[in-house]
């Protein structure tokens, strides 16, 4: 798999398919092949999965295949070809003798339905899935060791659930650690679930609190459970403040997921609120950030004001960019203005503070940073 996984991230299909066929294990390499589909849904890809599902043998190991095809399916998005796979992966399972092995072959099952975002589909199967093995706990020493397994990948899933339907993959979690006196696991779960539930009542004020005692990474395991008008630029100020805290990485990562949300979703901050944010950014020697959000604000005056100062900024490190980005600014007024500063001008305004728009009587103010 990290072959796969190293192949695929530089784009590498034909690498990335050969290291997939070349893994033994049936049920692995359907995985890595459903990994490589996902980068690169082609036939071709779906076409070796059907053959080595050809070749699987065992009956635990049948009905994780067609889940893993059934995934695959969703992938492309071939729902109802989908929907057939998992009707027959759960009917193959149903057929397993031993209680255990078949309560972990529906968790598997469970778990591929979840990455298909069949969230509630997923969840009832594990509830199943846990009913059966805590039915059998009796007649084997080994279905303790099932739970555990089982109880880690629901918990897995409820961390990879970006609705409100997690609260129950963490509950139901908890209850199978607090069933086989895992007190430790169960008291961590019954923490993140009494956070979840602030977060959800109030908002954006409950994650503020997690950065302001530098909980981040509590910080980013709640924001998926904030209302869609708040996330985003509640996820851009995290970024700044992991940039402020030296943590780039993450910081990106942060960035680019608001990004995608502001892109992509219905809801989007205000153009005062992308501002006040990218010009902090500014100010700790972020640039290409704020480059990138002049680009998603609609109104022009604070686009124009925005690239401008970022203009500015990169004319220190590198004029050549400094003078693109300035040429362009859509307000005309400002791209004067910068363009004159770049070619040696002078712009008292500016220097002193001032926006770089116009200060007309019937031009309106500018926001200020919050």
């Amino acid at each position: 798999m990290e072959a796969v996984e190293r192949h695929l991230s530089k784009g590498d299909y034909k690498n990335a398919l050969k290291s997939a066929l070349a893994i033994a294990d049936e049920i692995r390499r359907l995985l890595a092949l459903s990994e490589v589909l996902t980068a690169f849904p082609r036939d071709e890809v779906l076409s070796h999965m059907l053959d080595t599902l050809e070749s699987v043998k065992g009956t635990p190991e049948k009905a994780l295949a067609y889940s893993i095809l059934g995934r695959a399916l969703y992938t492309l998005d071939r729902d109802h070809d989908a929907e057939a796979y998992f009707e027959n992966a759960v009917q193959i399972a149903g057929t397993i003798d031993s209680p255990r092995v078949r309560g972990e072959v529906l968790a598997g099952i469970a778990r591929n339905l979840m990455l298909s975002e069949r969230y509630r589909d997923g969840l009832e199967l594990f509830k199943e899935a846990v009913d059966l093995l805590q039915t059998s706990r009796g007649l084997s020493s080994a279905t303790t060791s099932s739970l555990i397994k089982v109880a880690r990948l629901i918990e897995r899933s409820a961390d990879e659930t970006p609705n409100e339907t997690a609260l129950e993959f963490y509950e139901l979690a908890r209850n199978v650690y607090s069933s086989i006196f895992f007190k430790l696991q169960a008291k961590h779960l019954d923490d993140k679930i009494n956070l979840i539930r602030d977060v959800l009542k109030r908002g954006r004020s409950a994650v503020d609190e997690l950065l302001e005692k530098g909980l981040v990474e509590s910080a980013v395991s709640v924001m998926r459970f904030l209302p869609l008008k708040d996330r985003a630029v509640e996820m851009l100020r995290l970024s700044y403040w992991l940039f402020l805290h030296e943590r780039p990485r993450l910081a990106r990562q942060v960035f680019n997921d608001a990004l995608d949300l502001i892109l992509v979703g219905k809801f989007r901050p205000r153009d005062g609120e992308i501002f006040s944010i990218a010009r902090k950014m500014l100010r700790i020697g972020r640039l290409e950030e704020p480059l990138i959000l002049a680009g998603v604000i609609i109104d022009t005056a604070l686009s124009s004001e925005l690239l401008g100062e970022v203009a500015l900024a990169y004319s220190r490190i590198d004029p050549a960019r400094a003078r693109s980005i300035a040429e362009g600014i859509r307000d005309e007024s400002v791209k004067r203005r910068v363009l004159n500063v770049l070619e040696g001008g002078e712009d008292v305004g500016h220097e002193q503070g001032l926006p770089l728009t116009g200060g007309g009587e019937g031009d309106r103010a500018l926001p200020e940073d919050d």
